[in-house]
């Protein structure tokens, strides 16, 4: 057997090294953004602490930018546009009720 040379010895190290040193600078960043499933960064759960789960009657008010906020009645432009589905099947426009 022949006497592995010096890159065959060190580079996985320099490798994991690098992972390392790598993981130490994206693994944090990935926490504040929670993106690693399971994990909620504490600005997550101060923010989880302020959502109300009893409007689930009033209906729901998408918007696109989270301003701290939430939109708590229907913008003028999308009254009566709401897609209702029919008890015997199809869907309708809340207008054309």
């Amino acid at each position: 057997m022949s006497v592995p040379n010096m890159a065959n010895v060190f580079m996985p190290a320099v490798g994991g090294l690098v992972g390392l040193w790598a993981a130490s600078k994206i693994v944090p960043v990935m926490y504040h953004w929670d993106l690693i499933p399971g994990v909620g960064s504490p600005a997550y759960w101060e923010r989880a602490k302020k959502i109300r789960y009893d409007y689930y009657s009033e209906g729901i008010v998408y918007s696109p930018y989270d301003t701290g906020d939430p939109i708590k009645e229907l913008p003028a432009e999308s009254v009566g546009k709401m897609y209702l589905r029919q008890k015997g099947g199809g869907w309708k426009l809340q207008s054309e009720m």
